[in-house]
């Protein structure tokens, strides 16, 4: 592959499978010496995926760059006085993309081409994506409608955006769009890597710990065998007198009393409700061993 005069090969790294795919993918496609790694620190993740994406950065050598948004994942809750949510995920917008755009208008490259570990297997939203298109295509391009019928676009920072002319210097590639994901764990393997710790622990899901749309067997996993980070949910439930899970998470009957901030006492999800539900609900069989192993859970073909 040509690197044209000016060119910047930018990898979106989170820490993830498909993002560390992408970085090594990458590195194999255009050298590692043309490589910018871009971390968007949301300041909510697992100490192992900071130590991981530390790692991979030493072993490969790309330049690395850590972005801090103008909020933290705590700081953005308690400014919208609630958490995101699955319908409401104003998370990615606020910690990753925004930060990511700010970059670009600093850096002001001649031409960038972007790469994302996204697949198309991995929800119905991405599968409307594609494998190549130009980053700022929304902002030309409506990505919805809203309420009134209208079409919906981006708009953050447009007017510095075209000021630079960066609309149509910012390409983006998904080299695993196709792919599935023991395909990428398979890549990861077969370049000498291995994925987030994380994965053999069991979860599915990496990328800000926990996550507002983690699982109930990813919850069975933090009870067992990352309960401090329980304790994380509880403290921030506490100060912003909000859950952080959505209402229907748990059968009616297993909710608790929880004092909100705009509300009152309300019978809701709180960690507490949801900590108790679970391990009543496994109480007849325990999904894990009572001590704590070392040994692989990895829902993917990962294990030596």
């Amino acid at each position: 592959m040509v690197i044209l005069l000016g060119m910047k090969i930018i990898v979106q790294f989170s820490g993830g499978k498909d993002s560390l795919a992408s970085l090594l993918w990458a590195i194999n496609t255009y050298g590692k010496n043309n490589i910018i790694a871009v971390f968007c620190d949301t300041k909510w993740e697992h100490e192992l995926t900071y130590q991981h994406i530390k790692e991979v950065i030493e072993k490969t050598g790309v330049e690395f760059v850590t972005l801090n948004g103008k909020y933290s994942f705590i700081e953005l809750a308690r400014k919208k006085l609630r958490f995101p949510s699955t319908k409401a995920r104003f998370c990615t917008d606020f910690l990753k993309i925004r930060p990511f755009i700010d970059w670009l208008i600093e850096m002001n490259f001649d031409y960038t081409i972007i790469i994302q570990g996204i697949r198309a297997n991995e929800s119905k939203s991405r599968s409307k994506m594609t494998r190549e298109c130009q980053y700022f295509k929304y902002y030309f391009t409506p990505y919805g409608k809203d309420k009134k019928g209208k079409d919906k676009y981006m708009n953050y920072r447009k007017k510095k955006i075209i000021e630079l002319e960066l609309l149509g210097k910012c390409d983006i590639e998904r080299p695993f769009f196709d792919a599935t994901a023991n395909d990428v764990m398979t890549y990861i393997k077969d370049n000498g890597f291995k994925p987030n710790p994380l994965y053999y622990i069991g979860f599915n899901r990496v990328g800000c710990f926990p996550c507002i749309m983690c699982s109930k067997s990813e919850m069975d996993l933090l009870i067992k065998k990352q309960p401090e980070y329980l304790t994380r949910i509880e403290d921030a439930e506490l100060e912003l007198g909000a859950t952080f899970f959505p209402p229907d998470y748990i059968p009616k009957h297993a909710l608790m009393p929880f004092q909100t901030k705009k509300k009152g006492i309300m019978l809701l999800p709180s960690i507490q409700a949801v900590v108790r539900y679970l391990k009543r609900r496994n109480k007849k069989g325990e999904m894990f061993e009572k001590e704590y192993s070392n040994s692989c859970m990895s829902i993917y073909n990962i294990c030596e």
